[in-house]
This record gives C-alpha cells, structure tokens and sequence, in this order.
C-alpha cells in the first residue's frame, strides 16, 4: 500500500500548517491584523479551578471538530474497503491516489483533513504548558489534565504521521518561524513519550461528571492510553519505520495489558454480545465496548458542528443521503456473511425519485459506479436509522452518534496479530480472542464451540487472520477510530 505522496504539497502548504497551529484562521495573511482580545492565548489564565476543567472542554471541542464528518479523515478513503461516488473528487482522489494541493479537502480549514487535527494540538499545548499554575487543585489533577492533553496530542499527531510523513514538533505556544521538520521516526518517539505520560497520569476509572457517564469513562483514560499506545507500537513495526518482531511483542504486551484490566475489573469494558450493538441508538451513550468515545449532541448550540456530528455522509444521494463515502465492491463481495456484515452494509434503501424501497443492487443510481453503502455511522437522535424510510425524513443531517474510536474488539485482533507477527505471548489466548470477535460477527457469541479458527494455526496463518478479521471489523468506519482499513494496508506496505 502506497502512502499519499504529498511532498509537493508539504511546501505550498508550510505556511498554512503554521497557520493553523497557532489557531491563526482563516488566512495565514490576517495574521499581522488578528485582534487577540478574548482568546484564551496567555497561559496565566489558569487562575481558578474551573478554568482546567474548561480547557478540557475546549480541547474536547477540537476533538469534535476533527471527529463529526468524513472529510477530517478523508486519506482513509484509500483503504480498500471505502470509495465515493464520482461527481465527488475531493474524496475520490484520495482512493485514487492523486490528492494534490488544490483538493478541498487539504485547503478547508474547518473540517478538512490537516488544520483540525493541529487545532487539537495546539488545545493540547495550552493544557500542557498551563495548567500547572492553576491555584488550589492538587498535583494529581494537574497531572490528568497534562495526561488529557498529552494523550490527544499523540493521538492527533499520530493520524498526521500516517497521512503526511515527517512533520514539525510543537510543544509550545510560542511562534517559531524557523521550526523545521522532524523524521518521522522523531515524530513516533515523541507520541509513545506522549501516551507513556498518559496512561502513567490518567485513571483507570473517572468517579463523577463530567468525565463519567453511566459507570463509564466520557473521556480518554488509562485503558485507551494503553491501547493507543499498543496501536501506535504495531504500526512502528510495519511500514516505513520497519520495527520488526521487537515491536510487535511491545504491541502485544500493551494489548494484554488493557485485556487483563478488563478482565479483573480495573477498566469497566466488556464486548457487547451483538456485533449491531456498537452501533445501535439504544446503546449510544453506553458504550460498553467503547475505550474512547467521543460524545456528540444536537441539542447544544445551534444544532450544527458546534456540538453535533454529521449524519448522512454515507447514505446514498438516492435516500436523501450524501454518498461522500461508498463501500467498496470487492470488498463486500470478500466479507464473510452474517450479522456483522448486515450491521454494517445497507441491504435496502429507500429511492427517493421512485418512491419505493430497493435492493442494495439497484441500476437505477445516479452519479455512482455501484450501489453499495454503509450505514454503520448513522445514529438518529430519536430512534435507529431504518433503511426503509428516506434520510431526509429522519434527521436534519446531524445527530448525537458517539464517535467509537477504540474498541476492545480491536485490542482483541491486535494482541492476536502482535503475537502471530512476534512469536511471543499467550498464542492460546491470542486464538481464542481472534475466536471470540469472529464468534460475535456470526451471531454465535454465546456458543463456546464454534470455532473459525482452529488451536492448530500457525503464527504466521495467526497474524493473517488477525489482519484480515480487524479489516472486517471496523470496515468502512471512518469517524475517529484510530486503525481504519487504510491505516493496517499502510503498515503492512
């Protein structure tokens, strides 16, 4: 798999990068004019407890930001699971390979693929940098705010890494016009820093509100840090950086770690037995398999991006929808029937223009090369999406979906790999976890002698299965998770 080649790009883009780090919008020109009065800039104004509990939530609104619609993550699209439709060639390009300096996608600055997530950064760096002069809270809560903000700042760096390569360090809140890039290897080293200092500062378990929402953590905490950070070694041990066997076997030792927490009771997460659960409206604000959501809702501010998500990206043009974001052919055709599948593929809509409900395989499509689509990131607010009824009859186009951005089904498939690409660690339990997420996705959860995947695989035939389960996974989902389609096929090269 070929990464973006963005070099060109890198150099018209430099200043608007700049721009965008130091929150500078929406030209890198207004800045000699910008009329700082207002803006939370100086790090002195941590002068009372509220204010650290108030720069989490401007943080989490960046998050947000960078969460609630496709074209934040549009270099996912060049996965082989996602594609989109043809009049659309700011995401198409991406699928093709041929993004350049003039896609919307790159240029916009609000929800485009590159300023939000340096956005979060930056609400990270006045974290970091700050907090600590907040009087009268203890050295433990500043600790969790810098692990809030150190967590996320990995986490945005670590999507920029793979999309772009080499990229500038930024730590402080000071301009720097001379900064120059670092290897990407440097990048990587300083995110595992980063997400070290997480899950060393960050708690298991948050005990009231707002950071806890029915017995489950709303914000990053230790598990997903843990998490993030065996993701982040897995990737190290692939393409470019080519880490080998020594990392996979850390990935694998951070995987378990966050398996064994659950297990004993440390971290609050269990896999929903139903693979539609994840999804599911009547689960959305209980996410008992979610390690990191990130909570949206309509019902605060206006109704748009200030708070909500993006609703109808992957619905079809012909229910009402907006087909940014199709399901790949091949790939429907090579995943494995059941459940998961029909949870994650429409096989029904309803056609606008003719008025009746059709098959997933219908000829009368318009600006389209195929028909498939994908309704796993759609969550009305009042009830779940029914593919019988057209788009624009359920939501306004936005919507108060959770983003799932790790999954313990995913750590499951990532032990199982780290110790098929290593040779080290519980190869037994790695089989079984690989078992267990299979079992779900076809509907044999609770059935202990249903095995896809017999105990005399091999770690080679192991890793593959692994690979290829967590490619099925979390096909097509694309709103924040942190290990698309896109991001396995980069690091396997």
């Amino acid at each position: 798999m070929r990464r973006i080649d963005m070099k060109a790009y890198k150099h018209t883009i430099a200043a608007a990068g700049l721009c965008a780090v130091l929150g500078l919008f929406p030209a890198c020109s207004d800045f000699l004019e910008e009329d700082p009065k207002g803006q939370m800039t100086n790090l002195s104004a941590f002068t009372e407890r509220a204010d650290l509990e108030g720069s989490i939530n401007a943080l989490y609104y960046q998050i947000k930001m960078a969460t609630m619609y496709i074209s934040d993550a549009t270099p996912v699209i060049a996965g082989d699971d996602l594609t989109s439709i043809i009049s659309k060639s700011q995401f198409g390009d991406f699928d093709q390979f041929v993004a350049n300096d003039a896609n919307a996608m790159l240029l916009n600055t609000t929800i485009g693929c590159w300023a939000p997530w340096w956005n979060i950064i930056k609400a990270s760096n006045f974290i970091i940098n700050g907090v600590a002069n907040t009087p009268e809270v203890s050295q433990e809560e500043i600790n969790m705010a810098i692990g809030e903000g150190r967590f996320w700042r990995a986490f945005a760096y670590f999507n920029l890494v793979r999309a772009w390569g080499s990229l500038p360090i930024i730590e402080k809140d000071e301009l720097d016009m001379n900064i120059g890039t670092s290897t990407e290897r440097e990048v990587y080293d300083f995110i595992v820093a980063d997400l070290r200092y997480a899950e060393e500062n960050l708690p298991a378990q948050f005990s009231s509100a707002p950071w806890s929402m029915n017995g489950l953590n709303s914000i990053a905490s230790q598990a997903a840090a843990k998490a993030a950070l065996a993701q982040v070694y897995l990737t190290m041990a692939g393409w470019p950086l080519n880490g080998g066997a020594e990392y996979y076997a850390l990935a694998a030792g951070k995987a378990k770690e966050v398996i064994d927490g659950c297990d004993n009771g440390t971290y609050p997460y269990r896999l929903f037995d139903e693979y539609w659960k994840i999804y599911s409206r009547q689960y959305n604000l209980a996410q008992v398999e979610n390690l990191l959501p990130v909570h949206f809702s309509r019902n605060f501010g206006n109704q748009d991006s200030s708070q909500a998500a993006r609703t109808p990206t992957g619905i079809p043009e012909e229910a009402g929808g907006w087909s940014d974001v199709r399901a790949e052919v091949k790939f429907w055709l090579d995943y494995p029937a059941g459940p998961r599948k029909k949870a994650v593929f429409g096989d029904v809509y309803y056609h606008t223009r003719d008025q009746k409900v059709v098959p997933w395989f219908y000829e009368n499509v318009t600006n389209c090369n195929n028909p498939y689509y994908l309704v796993d990131a759609f969550c009305n607010d009042e009830v779940e999406y029914d593919q019988t009824i057209a788009c624009n009859q359920q939501t306004n186009y936005w919507g108060n979906k959770t983003a799932v951005c790790i999954r313990l089904s995913q750590v499951y498939l990532w032990y199982a790999e780290a110790v098929g690409r290593s040779g080290q660690g519980d190869k037994a339990l790695a089989i079984e976890l690989l078992n267990t997420v299979r079992r779900r996705a076809d509907g044999h959860y609770n059935d202990a002698s249903y095995n896809v995947y017999p105990s005399t695989l091999g770690y080679e035939e192991l890793a593959e299965a692994a690979y290829n389960e967590h490619g099925w996974e979390i096909a097509g989902y694309y709103r924040g998770n942190i290990a698309t389609r896109y991001h396995d096929q980069r690091r396997m090269n």
